[in-house]
């Protein structure tokens, strides 16, 4: 063989080699994901919820997932709280965060079970004057990961999928705490007007009463002052009324997910506001043992402790060294050499002490927030009961004054058919009612607010309708974050 057959040998095999690679690079790279742009345009999603609707053929789709019974007969002539509930889960931007981070979580469980991709070192040499001047090389670095360390990242990425699951329940309640705050305050402003145009007509009244006394000299000048005194501070009562109903308006359609325009014509039914049923007591206790044991942020509590132990694990597991395999090929000047490289990390200086008390410590931070969080649920749920219980109580004796008010507007109207009082005693026995009907309100809008107070505080609900939706509720968004 001469020489310059010799000398050309091994820059062929070179090329051979690089063309192999070339190849097995433009197959992996074909099996490659794409990225596929999805720009966001303001003004559009702008458009497109102001043109959100509640009786809507996608909001019908939407609810009929969660609660089928609501869209037997669509819309609904008036909605009650389990389908608004449904609407808002169905709608609100708030729960798409949260269950968009769930998948976040689901997608880091898969990078924590991937095998690491090998690091690939291209080398290339030109020796002129050395008959096989060519070298040709690959070199490939592992990082191998012992099985309980990827054990451990797995089980951490598995951990904060759990907790994401967890916050988007939290997030469910937080829309029907919102949701249900929206409506007490809007049923409760909507009454109160509708009392205070009543008292306002009764008030205006028995000032043309005292008008017409003063000018006949039976009254003074300050009887009427105090009259015109109680209309004004009736304007203003009702000014304070409607801004608490828009107020309670702007509320509810942030809860639901939707405009205001979407709203302003719905019909909203909850018959039993303000006087809600006495709980029941095996179900109360039950509840109350639910939550303090899983109650949705007590579980993301307990999550996060596991994922500090979890933590805690992988430093310990850091004290001992990681394994790097660098096995290559070399076509060294008409040599060919297989390399197999071993690397590790030598615990010389520190043995991960200081990650380890990290871990200590934060693992310690968590386990106080769980105890935390718990001693808080047990203080909700009994400051709620105790809440629910006064304001149920003031609620009753509101009622009997109420009920006596109302017997002496009869003693009145009676009177008055015998002529034994005037007019401005049976308007005043009607002031005295309305007035009474408002204390009522007051003390019905506490009781119900107490009871708002409780469920929160157990996060479920204990009467109504949405007890038909509190499990498919909870279930569908478990399902939908998988």
């Amino acid at each position: 063989m001469s020489s310059s057959a010799a000398r050309t040998r091994p820059t062929r095999h070179g090329l051979v080699g690089t063309c192999r690679l070339v190849g097995v690079l433009a197959i992996a790279i074909a099996g490659c994901a794409s990225y596929e742009p999805r720009p966001l345009d303001p003004q559009r999603s702008l458009t497109e919820f102001s043109a959100r609707r509640l009786d809507s053929a996608a909001m019908h789709d939407a609810v009929e997932l969660l609660l089928p019974s609501a869209t037997a007969s669509w819309p609904p002539l008036a909605w009650d709280r389990a389908q608004l509930l449904a609407v808002g889960l169905a709608s609100n931007r708030k729960l798409e965060v949260a269950r968009a981070q769930v998948q976040v979580a689901l997608a880091h469980e898969i990078s924590a079970g991937e095998t690491r991709n090998p690091d690939l070192t291209l080398q290339s040499e030109y020796a002129r004057h050395d008959p096989h001047p060519w070298l040709y090389g690959l070199g490939l670095d592992f990082l191998l990961r012992s099985p309980e360390r990827k054990r451990l990242e797995i089980e951490f990425s598995q951990l904060q999928t759990s907790n994401a699951r967890w916050q988007l329940l939290d997030q469910v309640w937080a829309v029907r705490h919102a949701l249900i705050a929206a409506l007490s305050d809007r049923e409760e402003a909507r009454q109160r007007l509708d009392l205070l145009q009543h008292l306002a007509a009764a008030q205006d009244d028995l000032a043309v009463i005292e008008e017409e006394r003063v000018a006949a000299g039976e009254d003074t000048p300050a009887d009427l002052i105090v009259a015109r005194q109680a209309r004004m501070e009736i304007t203003q009562q009702q000014a304070e009324a409607r801004m608490s109903m828009a107020a309670a308006q702007a509320a509810l359609g942030a809860a639901l997910g939707l405009p205001q325009a979407a709203l302003d014509q719905a019909a909203v039914s909850w018959p039993d506001w303000g006087a809600p049923p006495a709980p029941d007591r095996d179900k109360l206790r039950e509840s109350r043992e639910q939550a303090l044991l899983s109650r949705s942020d007590l579980a993301a509590a307990i999550g996060e402790y596991a994922q500090a132990e979890n933590k805690l694990r992988q430093a310990i597991a850091q004290q001992y060294p990681q394994f790097q395999l660098s096995p290559g090929y070399y076509w060294d000047h008409g040599i060919a050499k297989f390399p197999f490289d071993v690397g590790f990390t030598l615990p010389l200086f520190n043995r991960s002490q200081g990650e380890i008390a990290e871990a200590r410590a934060a693992r310690e931070v968590a386990g106080q927030h769980l105890l935390a969080v718990q001693t808080d649920i047990d203080g909700d749920i009994s400051a709620a009961e105790s809440a629910e219980h006064i304001a149920r109580d003031s609620a009753t004796v509101a009622a009997r004054q109420l009920t006596a008010a109302q017997r002496q507007r009869e003693q009145m109207e009676l009177g008055l058919r015998l002529g034994a009082v005037g007019g401005e005693e049976r308007i005043g026995a009607e002031v005295m009612v309305l007035r009474a009907e408002l204390a009522w309100l007051q003390s019905r809008a506490r009781l119900q607010n107490a009871r708002n107070a409780l469920e929160d505080a157990l996060r479920v609900p204990l009467s109504g309708p949405e007890l038909a939706l509190a499990k498919s509720s909870a279930r569908t968004d478990v399902e939908t974050s998988r």
